[in-house]
Order: structure tokens, then C-alpha cells, then sequence
């Protein structure tokens, strides 16, 4: 079980004072901002970019967006100089003086994720409360607004969709908040931070954060467990999760930022 991070704030900072650098990761969707009913209704309040710039303009502080949003589409969503992105769940990283490093089965994983949306496209036909999201690597399934009795053969008919059309086992289904996804297999958001750390991280007292609120946000949990500070956006310390403390929502991690950015300054 978590604990609750507002317990700890004392203990947070500390650890915040004792490094030299700082790698904050942080989640998108239900993390830096609430969800919505589609992901094209969302967007970034300016309280939220105001604190982001702050903490970028600190020399201590490297910023990284992770999420299973497009890189594109993120950026026009953050549209702040000196972010690095983790975009597709890790497939994609950008930081601002490098050019962006895609996975190399790319081409491969574009050709099975068209294949599977035009399939599925057919199916969702008569159904208009759940929808595809095409991200080129991936395909997401939501289903927010359906009833879990509507929810459960859509879901099902997603899984066999993947598994006949994907003949080389390229892709895995991963479930989420009320949407079901077919990504590349072997790749997660954890390797993805592992292989930015190994590339950027600044001497030796480095302390990684990472704050995410979904299911793909674990692997990045497992991978920070016994050297970060890891924060999962939930309502509840019940729900499983491998991360070291919890919040409530959005709201709570703003709050967080701001303590991050006074206790640096």
C-alpha cells in the first residue's frame, strides 16, 4: 500500500535539497491535467504551463513529458521551450537539442495498426459512444461512455481483431482507464526512462521523479521504486500500484510542483 504524499512533504523535500540534479517525469492525461470524455476536448491550463516553465528555467531541473499521446499532438499541448518528451508510451523520445529517436519496427507496427483500425472501424459502425484513437504506432479503444455490458464484447472483439491481424506478434494489448490499446510489443514507458537516464543523467546524485496515474505508468514505477520518488494520481491509497506514495488528482500534483519549485528557490 501507498502512502499518502501530503504525509511526507518534510521528508520529500529533503531528499530534493540532498541531489544535485533533478529528472521529473510526468504523466499527461490525468495527472498534469483532468480527463475528458474524448482526449481531443483536453487542454493545458496556464497555471499548469506557468509552473512548468519555472521549473524548467532551474538549471537543476530537467522536464520530460510522458505520455501515450503522439509527440506531434503533445507538443502542441505543451507548447513550452526546454520540455524532452517520452511520447507512444516510450516508442518516441525528443529533448530539446536532440533529434527524435523512434522505435526501430516502426514501419512494421504502422502497416498492423492500419490494418487493425480499418477492421475495427467497421465494428464501431453502429456504436458511436466509444472511438478509435490513431497514434500510427498504436490504437487505442475508448469506451468512456459506455455501459460495461456494451463495454465488455467491444473490448473483446478489439482482442481478436489484434491477435488475427498481428501475424508476427509485433503488438500487446495493455488496458487503461476506460480504453483498451494495441502497442508495440517489448517497450514500455519504464525502458523508455531507463534509456533517457542513461543518456542525460548529470554526475551521480541525480533523483528521478516520476508521476503518472494509469496502468502504463507502473513500469516506470517498478523502474524508479529503490532510487526516485514515485507518485501515482489516484482517489484512493487501495488501488494497486507499485509506487512509493499517492494523490488525490490533477489539483494535488500542481500542488506539488509548486512545493518542488519553492523548495528549490
Amino acid at each position: 500500500m501507498s502512502d499518502f504524499l501530503n504525509d511526507y512533504t518534510l521528508q520529500i523535500q529533503k531528499k530534493i535539497l540532498k541531489s544535485d540534479h533533478i529528472f521529473l517525469f510526468l504523466d499527461y492525461d490525468g495527472t498534469l491535467v483532468f480527463f475528458k470524455e474524448k482526449p481531443t476536448d483536453v487542454t493545458t491550463p496556464q497555471h499548469v504551463k506557468h509552473i512548468i516553465r519555472q521549473l524548467i528555467k532551474n538549471q537543476k531541473v530537467t522536464v520530460v513529458i510522458v505520455t501515450g499521446r503522439p509527440l506531434q499532438e503533445i507538443r502542441k499541448l505543451l507548447t513550452i521551450r526546454g520540455l524532452s518528451f517520452i511520447a507512444l508510451h516510450g516508442l518516441s523520445i525528443k529533448t530539446p537539442n536532440e533529434p527524435q529517436d523512434n522505435w526501430d519496427q516502426a514501419t512494421q507496427a504502422r502497416l498492423i495498426v492500419k490494418a487493425i483500425k480499418n477492421d475495427m472501424q467497421k465494428k464501431l459502425k453502429k456504436e458511436k459512444r466509444a472511438f478509435l484513437e490513431d497514434k500510427e504506432l498504436t490504437l487505442a479503444l475508448h469506451y468512456r461512455l459506455l455501459p460495461s455490458k456494451k463495454a465488455h464484447p467491444l473490448r473483446e472483439a478489439f482482442k481478436t481483431t489484434v491477435l488475427t491481424l498481428d501475424k508476427k506478434k509485433i503488438l500487446e494489448i495493455m488496458n487503461g482507464a476506460k480504453v483498451i490499446e494495441a502497442r508495440p510489443k517489448g517497450w514500455n514507458k519504464g525502458k523508455a526512462v531507463e534509456l533517457f537516464l542513461a543518456r542525460h543523467e548529470k554526475g551521480k546524485n541525480n533523483l528521478p521523479i516520476y508521476i503518472g496515474d494509469d496502468i502504463t505508468d507502473e513500469d516506470a514505477f517498478r523502474v524508479l521504486k529503490k532510487r526516485g520518488i514515485t507518485i501515482h494520481v489516484a482517489n484512493t491509497s487501495k488501488r494497486k500500484t507499485t509506487a512509493k506514495y499517492w494523490v488525490n488528482n490533477p489539483d494535488d500534483i500542481f500542488s506539488f510542483l509548486q512545493l518542488l519549485h519553492q523548495t528549490l528557490n
